[in-house]
């Protein structure tokens, strides 16, 4: 008697769940490497928050302007992804 093993319909989301874990540890580990091994201590960042309609945008450093373009390209191309990517459900 064979039984085929066949992958759950919830396995996918849970590789991606664990892989974004797996991301933001590797980050984690990355931005602690760089604080113990070295850098000039100079701290720059940039970010944009949106409160319904309205975009907070926040910076400080002598980079702040280059975090905050960073910023809004990702942030357009996340909005891209989401929309691209949308499953249509039908209406009730």
């Amino acid at each position: 008697m064979e039984t085929e093993q066949e992958e759950s319909p919830s396995s996918l989301p849970l590789k991606m769940l664990l892989f974004g874990f797996l991301l933001v540890f590797a980050g984690v580990v990355v931005i602690m490497a760089s604080a113990l091994f070295g850098g000039d201590g100079t701290v720059s960042g940039g970010a944009i928050i949106f409160v319904g309609p309205i975009p907070i945008i926040l910076g400080a450093g002598s980079d702040a302007f280059l975090m905050i373009v960073l910023a809004a390209v990702l942030m357009i191309i996340g909005f891209i992804l989401f929309f691209w990517t949308g499953k249509q459900f039908p209406k009730s």
